[in-house]
């Protein structure tokens, strides 16, 4: 019997692992929409719990064949393979099925930063870039360490620098306005390769203090699932880090 189902447990692995696949490698070469890429891949987390299942029943059917010890070895691994992705897919589900369904978050809930040529780039079916101020609540009470950032620095030095950290992430540079301190730039999240994009307003404060603001918004899908929050969190993260007063960047800036 065990010779009869370990092409059929083959063959469904091999399957499953085709779809997964094609949901994430079609969204990001653009040949699938995000909710048809989704669609499927829920779908391959559900078939990978049932293939896990058939292997506990392949085992218990084959269990008292002699000759099916290599047999039981390959239900073993399929069934670990098949019911480890599922089992990961379900955690990031249950983790971030908490997260409220935005996809707009910003550090200046009052004056958000304003895009100015992104809206150029956009699809009619993708979302629009007007802020839902509706949000604003929502965004306090899930992400409230989103924040803006403010650095002892002259204004053309923060601007240099926020510039510089923008490339070195790999994002696409949409515009720049040195004059203005305003970016305009795409990111794209790491497996779906979704295209989310960024605008970031310096502005003078008081003498050699500046304040960042930054503000991101997904072109697809009714959540960012928190990728957005996470985004600016860590920019301003290494914003600031990159801008303390020993960097090499600010010591050279400053020659």
């Amino acid at each position: 019997m065990s010779r009869y189902i370990s092409p059929v447990l083959y063959v469904l692995l091999m399957l499953l692992g085709c779809a997964a696949f094609v949901s994430i490698a079609g969204v990001r070469v653009g040949v699938l929409e995000p909710a048809a890429a989704f669609s499927l891949l829920r779908k391959t987390v559900f078939a990978a719990f049932a293939l896990s299942l058939l292997t506990v029943v392949a085992l218990i059917v084959c269990r008292n064949e002699s000759s099916a010890a290599n047999s039981r070895r390959f239900f073993i691994l399929v069934g670990v393979v098949s019911f480890v992705y599922s089992a990961m897919w379900a955690m990031l589900y249950l983790q971030k099925s908490k997260l409220p369904d935005i996809y707009d978050v910003t550090t200046d809930l009052q004056n958000p930063p304003v895009f100015i040529n992104v809206g150029f780039l956009r699809n009619a079916d993708e979302h629009p870039l007007t802020y839902n101020r509706a949000w604003a609540e929502l965004q306090q009470e899930a992400y409230p360490d989103v924040q803006p950032l403010l650095l002892e620095q002259n204004f053309k030095q923060a601007y240099v620098e926020t510039l510089a950290l923008v490339r070195e992430r790999g994002w696409d540079l949409v515009a720049q306005y040195p004059s203005a301190g305003v970016i305009e730039a795409t990111a794209r999240t790491p497996i779906f390769g979704l295209r989310n994009d960024v605008v970031i307003r310096i502005t003078r404060q008081q003498r050699n203090e500046v304040r960042i603001d930054m503000r991101a918004c997904s072109r697809a899908g009714k959540s960012d699932h928190g990728y957005n929050a996470e985004l600016i969190k860590s920019f301003m993260g290494d914003l600031e880090r990159r801008s303390a007063p020993n960097s090499p960047l600010a010591m050279n800036l400053r020659r």
